[in-house]
């Protein structure tokens, strides 16, 4: 594909689409490795549009710590208009009974349960003035990609949401942090290949009444048909998602907010209680009708990053757009942190090499296999654990 190149002339040395925690920590660690790297970011999110994925493992904070300490002083500024803390989990699975694992246990202490959309907010806002002059961040949206100077590099476009033009970057690199749509990745080529077909089926709920809610856990109760979990969110209000496969008669029924609530008082004990005794109502947003469905299975890009180094511009993919994981193993936003930083120390150091490198296009999917494979076993194992149940939904996870 073409692209009118010398019409703008933005050059850098990285462009990552998308500015979530896989994208921000890609930028942030290239910055670390390597300061005098010029990195774009470009995102187009909605700060004010709900994101799924809340809970952050207390692990992370350390992680968060090493690439902008910065959020770390935000986030305990805003006492519990980004985050509320996480005691601990307690689940219902493999019994009726629900198990308890406690936050004090845990040598990182508590996890957060976040307001995501404006945690994400406040990691681009940090990020870009961490690094005022090596990180830009833009809001804008890609739309197309290509190459320029005989293959050695990028020549991306994207219409700049501020000023409703289009503008075209070019780099060495561009690193695809762009979710479950790999929207790079897929333009380049790639396909993502989905090992289920779980979907999650979510609505927000927000206290009606002056009943307290003191459950700071994440709750987790498995069903015949699939699985729940719940988790408290900033702002007194209270997230409750179910999953099951799209094949399931039961995803019919929650795609309509009757459906949704009679399914969750109809298959759950002690989420419903929850929901009932602290006297939840549905939360009234713009533009959003709850509940919404959304992808939630296991999936990875094929391939994920450049394979042939000999032509110069390279491209990666991190989060979501990488590896997807199924919900129950809360791996997601910590293990797009963690790859952020090995990815983007890797491109840093690649940036800084003078030749032709093999290094990156060898390492990458070697990390990323090690990383889908524990994972899978993870998932094998605790899909095993729960034997009350032998429909389809549990029989193809054993």
């Amino acid at each position: 594909m073409t692209i009118d190149v010398e019409r703008d002339n933005l050059q850098y040395d990285v462009i990552v689409v998308g500015g979530s925690i896989a994208g921000c920590a890609t930028a942030l660690s290239i910055f670390r490795s390597n300061p005098n790297a010029s990195i774009l970011v470009l995102d187009n999110a909605d700060p004010d549009t709900f994101k799924i994925g809340e809970s952050l493992p207390a692990a992370a904070k350390r992680d968060i710590a090493y690439l902008c300490p910065q959020v770390l002083e935000r986030v305990a500024e805003s006492k519990d208009d980004v985050c509320v803390k996480c005691t601990g989990n307690a689940s219902s699975w493999g019994s009726s009974e629900l198990e308890e694992t406690y936050a004090i246990m845990n040598p990182f202490g508590m996890g957060w349960h976040l307001d995501r959309a404006r945690f994400d907010e406040i990691l681009r806002e940090n990020m870009a003035t961490a690094a005022p002059e090596s990180i830009s961040l833009i809001k804008g949206t890609f739309t197309e990609i290509g190459q320029t100077d005989g293959g050695a590099r990028w020549a991306l476009s994207a219409n700049d949401l501020a000023s409703e033009t289009n503008h075209v970057y070019t780099s060495t690199w561009v690193v695809d942090a762009s979710g479950r749509k790999a929207a790079v990745a897929r333009k380049l080529g790639s396909r993502t290949v989905k090992d289920d077909a779980l979907l999650a089926f979510y609505a927000v709920f927000v206290r009606s009444s002056m009943t307290e809610d003191c459950d700071y856990r994440t709750l987790i109760e498995a069903c015949q048909s699939g699985w729940w979990y719940s988790s408290p969110l900033p702002g007194d209000r209270r997230v409750v998602a179910y999953h099951t496969d799209d094949s399931n008669a039961t995803s019919r029924d929650a795609r309509t907010l009757d459906g949704f609530i009679n399914l969750l008082h109809g298959t759950t004990t002690h989420i419903s209680k929850l929901v009932a005794e602290s006297e939840y109502d549905i939360s009234i947003q713009p533009n959003t009708r709850y509940p919404v469905c959304t992808a939630a299975g296991s999936s990875r890009l094929q391939p994920l990053c450049q394979e042939d180094p000999s032509s110069g511009a390279r491209w990666c993919a991190v989060g979501d757009a990488a590896m997807a994981f199924d919900p129950l193993s809360s791996q997601g936003m910590i293990t797009a942190m963690k790859m952020g930083c090995v990815i983007g120390d890797i491109i840093a150091k690649d940036i800084l090499t003078v030749g032709p490198n093999d290094i990156p296009s060898a390492i990458i999917p070697q990390l990323y296999s090690q990383v889908w494979s524990k994972y899978i076993e993870g998932k094998t194992y605790f899909y095993n654990s729960e034997k009350r149940f032998d429909g389809d939904f549990w029989r193809i996870r054993r």
